[in-house]
């Protein structure tokens, strides 16, 4: 883990780097060529154009929305995790863009797209994220301009792939219809890039400690250090107790297991016993200040995390028997933990080669997205089983990921099935060797 690899102080030579500074300057002088570019290939027509609205937004964050943050972080951290992010879409476009050339397609067509993609994309993980962990992470009660900031500040992770999805598919769609492209020829190119990006980004997760699994023995388990994720919720939970509390099918507290050679090992205490007070407290479901219902074991774990920063946990268990268990000295990592974003890394990349091999043997557009989602989801609900930083989503039991999974599934089985009854058709590689870009490659 390393959440920020350097960071890059707040003025140069005088100048700030956010607000009206070098950035704007930068990206004003990329813009500009861009325009120029664009202009000189195609003249300013609708489709260099349709570039500016984008330009505009990233050049008033720039200006008004970043100054905030460099003012926090007394500069510019370049963060692993965005480093990671970057590198999964240069990856990506540049694979696709390879592609792309070899089926018929301008590699233009293909730049452009990923601009059309990126940025909803990145709205669309981040909005994702935030509606799902709101109360935990962004809502201040009195403070607007502190959650939003809060809300708006991605480079230290909080992306969610789901929600990436969602945000790229409303820009493809948006870039087909504009261009009068094919689209599921097109997701059938760039399948392959999406899982590519993946298999970097999840890196990125590992760097910045998110998106961890759950205590693991096995010799490639990963310790965090104090501070990260992991380590935080292992807090909450009483991990380095030893004990870790669930919520038995009657509703009440209970102990759901004990690491041996812990703290805990030894005591008068076993799994499912029922605890009715925690340090003098009682784990009850209640509300909090903002009016929210707080639920019995969300309540213990609080209880637990107060305990952990005392370093004694006092239990009562239902027959009256208190349990004292001591934590002499708070541990500077935490208890090794499943490397699930390795495992999601692997997964992608096994992925990338399952999309790019099947693409050339297709017998219908759509087939390789299909596959490509549809496995996806199957592996994504799997590792959702060893994650840990994600709760149950309205009461179904299973996690937010998993309830997507489960409706991308059903949507990659309808296509595949579909697309089976229906007459082999693909629209790549075209039949002229002659590259060609927007309206061009469709009329082929």
């Amino acid at each position: 883990m390393r959440q920020t690899l350097f960071l890059i102080p707040q003025e140069l030579f005088g100048l700030p780097l956010a607000g009206f500074g070098w950035l704007l300057i930068v990206w004003c002088v990329v813009s500009a060529v861009l325009l120029a570019i664009l202009a000189r290939k195609q003249g300013f027509n609708k489709d260099t154009a349709s570039y500016l609205p984008m330009i505009i937004i990233v050049a008033v964050v720039i200006a008004f929305g970043l100054p905030m943050f460099v003012a926090q972080h007394h500069g510019i951290p370049i963060r692993g995790y965005g480093v990671m992010l970057l590198a999964a879409v240069v990856a990506g476009v540049s694979f696709a863009a390879h592609r792309a050339q070899k089926m018929g397609l301008h590699p233009d067509a293909i730049y452009s797209l990923a601009f059309w993609m990126f940025i909803p994309g990145i709205l669309g993980a981040r909005v994702f994220f935030v509606i799902e962990y709101w109360n935990e992470y962004f809502y201040i009660p009195g403070d607007w301009k502190a959650t939003f900031f809060n809300a708006i500040n991605f480079t230290e992770g909080g992306l969610v792939v789901y929600g990436s999805l969602i945000g790229a598919m409303i820009g493809f769609a948006a870039f087909c219809y504009r261009h009068r492209l094919p689209a599921l020829a097109l997701a059938d190119l760039i399948a392959p890039s999406l899982v590519l990006g993946l298999c970097l980004g999840r890196i990125g997760c590992l760097l910045n400690g998110c998106c961890y699994g759950g205590v693991c023995e096995y010799p490639w388990a990963i310790p965090f250090p104090q501070g990260s994720p992991p380590y935080e919720r292992q807090l909450e939970t009483g991990e380095f107790f030893g004990v870790r509390l669930t919520q038995n099918p009657r509703g009440e507290i209970a102990v759901g297991l004990i690491r041996p050679d812990s703290p805990a090992s030894g005591q008068v205490l076993a799994a499912g016993d029922v605890i009715v007070e925690i340090n003098g407290e009682q784990p009850t479901a209640g509300v909090n200040s903002r009016g929210e219902t707080v639920p019995p074991l969300v309540a213990a774990q609080r209880l637990v995390l107060a305990a952990s920063h005392e370093g004694i946990l006092r239990l009562r268990k239902a027959d009256g028997t208190i349990i004292r268990i001591l934590l002499p000295k708070p541990p500077t990592w935490s208890v090794p933990v499943h490397p699930t974003q390795i495992y999601a890394s692997i997964n992608a990349l096994l992925l990338f080669f399952v999309a790019a091999l099947y693409y050339p043997v297709r017998r219908h557009d759509g087939e390789v997205i299909a596959l490509t989602l549809g496995i996806y989801s199957i592996t994504r609900y799997l590792l959702e089983l060893i994650r840990t930083d994600e709760l149950s989503f309205a009461g179904t039991g299973l996690t937010i990921s998993q309830n997507v999974s489960l409706a991308i599934f059903g949507l990659a089985l309808v296509v595949l099935i579909y697309l089976r009854r229906s007459p082999p058709h693909t629209v790549w590689p075209l039949q002229s060797s002659e590259s060609t870009s927007g309206g061009k490659a469709a009329r082929k």
